[in-house]
């Protein structure tokens, strides 16, 4: 690690190139087929609400759909997508490109895979701590680590936290080598953004206790609190003029995020709003899982982040012989000695403050989400980011390594990339039809629904008013699918005979009587997920069940014999006869039987 005010090693030509190879990678990862999967359900939401601020203006700050920079965003994104579509509509004399509002599946996901393409390319800022070859290989690490990737081609807000997070502490390190007031400033404008973009900022500031008290533990030094305190104290007084600048900054830029831009003051202290709902989802656990859901998870897909990040923090290593030491640590007892370069922390003493720092974050953020209440796949990439300079640290160090180290590297590497690209590109869904499963996906809309999408705006450009009859839990993600067609969001009364209607299948039967015979009923599978079915007794899943899983995606067979993909299905009815012809009448009831004839007897 270079020493604060020693400035960043100077790039050569190898490298310069590297980082735009890197850097065009990333963003080729992230815009190929970005909107051809189905919307998650949060997506939809999140989506229609940018378009909504974008047309009209309305956006009110509310904790359960998190900060407002992504629907800012979003919505940015879409307003030049419209102003491209009419100029190439003009040029080209395209009539649709014209009058095209911006919005789509690809446009929405848009701006979070640019966040995490400029996420990638922040990376090189590690350079100036880290060296250029262990800042490299977390910039790399960052482009193709799975979840990452995964969630930053997401219309959600996780991005932008992590953009914010990591722009935080890199401008931070910057003004901290520099004492230029302007990378303070930008500083605070990347702790607004992360402010301003998911309530896990507060999660964050929490874990800086730990964080600092790492840093802190100097080898042969210990905390020293009070030393530390007045160092700290007389370098706030040095800085004082720019830390309140920045502060300052901070302020500003956040409450022109949350009130959008004065417009709504009455949301400028989000605050106590954020800290109070969000505490009562931790404590009901409204997503809720084991403290262990985490582990496995991390384990699968960022196991070329998170092992190399925890074998280089901790001083991990599996010396030749260890298994002879394990034995006669085992047969001689505590009493036997292992030599002092053998303990499981002895790389501490030689790591540097912000190594130190970094690896107290990364490993009180992994105790940190365990303890929440609420779980989701989605916020393993909090638990990601302070592992990559580690990881980054720790596979630059294979190029000192013998050649089966390089060989393992390689292997892990392939195995890393194979998983990254098969998350988001070849089972990046789920549906009760596979059963194909990515454990990091707890819940997503069924690839079926596009179809019926496609049936309903058909229907809405052949004239049909209205297009469709939409209900119950199919609301989401189809107002956003279906939001350039007419449709009626109430259940049918009989006055309406649209070509499509969706119900939930608990209201199908009702639904049925109301349209009558002139509809076609099928079922059609809207949202699957899996919870894996794990027990110690009897174990599952056994060896072979994981290992085909490892290796197939194939999801293990559950106790009770039920498909492992739970999901919630549909109804959908489509009419049967052409639009304008009045409906087919219920067929006549049978006729009542003849009365018996007299002098015999009913049959009985």
């Amino acid at each position: 690690m270079k020493s604060a005010g020693v400035a960043s090693p100077p790039f050569s030509a190898l490298e310069k190139r590297a980082w735009i190879g890197l850097v065009a990678l990333s963003l080729f990862l992230h815009v190929v087929q970005l909107g051809s999967h189905a919307f998650h359900h949060d997506e939809s939401i999140h989506a229609y609400a940018a378009m909504r601020l974008l047309k009209e203006g309305a956006y009110v700050y509310d904790p359960v759909y998190h900060g407002p920079v992504q629907y800012f965003a979003v919505a940015s994104t879409f307003a030049v997508a419209s102003v491209v579509g009419k100029v190439v509509g003009f040029l080209a004399g395209i009539a649709a490109a014209k009058t095209w509002d911006g919005t789509s599946d690809f446009t929405a996901r848009l701006a979070p895979a640019l966040a995490g393409v400029a996420l990638s390319a922040m990376a090189v800022l590690l350079r100036r701590r880290f060296g250029r070859r262990a800042t490299f290989a977390a910039g790399v690490l960052c482009a193709l680590s799975p979840n990452l990737l995964y969630y930053t081609r997401f219309c959600r807000d996780d991005a932008w936290s992590l953009l914010g997070t990591a722009g935080l502490f890199l401008w931070l390190d910057e003004f901290l080598a520099t004492r230029r007031v302007k990378d303070i400033a930008i500083a605070a404008i990347w702790a607004a953004v992360a402010f301003a973009s998911k309530e896990n900022f507060y999660v964050l500031l929490a874990l800086m206790v730990p964080s600092i008290a790492a840093a802190w533990m100097e080898p042969g030094r210990g905390l020293d609190v009070w030393n530390r305190l007045r160092h700290l104290i007389d370098w706030l007084e040095e800085n004082a003029t720019a830390v309140l600048g920045g502060l300052l900054v901070f302020f500003i830029v956040s409450e022109l995020f949350y009130t959008v831009f004065l417009a709504h003051p009455e949301s400028g202290n989000p605050v106590f709003m954020a800290i109070s709902y969000w505490w009562g989802q931790h404590k009901m656990e409204r997503v809720g899982g084991p403290k262990t859901f985490y582990l496995p998870r991390l384990l699968q897909y960022e196991f070329a982040v998170v092992v190399p990040g925890l074998f280089y923090a901790l001083g991990l290593r599996f010396p030749r012989n260890i298994l002879l030491r394990i034995f006669y640590w085992l047969t001689k007892g505590p009493a036997f000695r292992i030599p002092p370069d053998d303990y499981v922390l002895y790389r501490w003493r030689t790591l540097t403050f912000a190594e130190r720092f970094v690896a107290g974050w990364a490993i009180s953020t992994l105790a940190m989400y365990a303890y929440l209440g609420e779980k989701a796949g989605w916020l393993m990439v909090h638990q990601v980011l302070p592992f990559l300079p580690l990881a980054g640290l720790a596979w630059a160090s294979l190029a000192e390594k013998g050649r089966g180290w390089r060989l393992a590297g390689a292997v892990t590497a392939v195995a890393s990339v194979a998983t990254s690209l098969t998350l988001s590109f070849v089972y990046p869904v789920l549906t009760p039809n596979s059963r194909k499963a990515e454990s990091t996906i707890q819940v997503q809309t069924c690839p079926e629904m596009l179809g019926i999408v496609d049936e309903i705006l058909r229907s809405g450009r052949a004239g049909e008013v209205p297009a469709a009859i939409v209900s119950g839990e199919a609301g989401w993600p189809l107002s956003w699918y279906v939001r350039v067609a007419p449709v009626n969001w109430q259940p049918p009364t009989g006055e309406l005979h649209p070509p499509i209607v969706v119900c939930d299948e608990g209201d199908a039967d009702k639904q049925a009587q109301i349209l009558g015979p002139g509809y076609a009923r099928d079922r059609v599978p809207f949202r699957a997920w899996w919870i894996p079915d794990t027990a110690w007794k009897p174990l599952r899943p056994n060896a072979g069940q994981l290992l085909k899983y490892v290796f197939t995606l194939d999801a293990w067979d559950r106790a009770d014999g039920n498909n492992p993909i739970g999901s919630v299905w549909v109804t959908v009815f489509r009419r049967q006869y052409p639009a304008g012809s009045p409906p087919p009448s219920p067929p006549a009831p049978p006729p009542d039987a003849a009365p018996p004839a007299a002098g015999t007897k009913a049959a009985s």
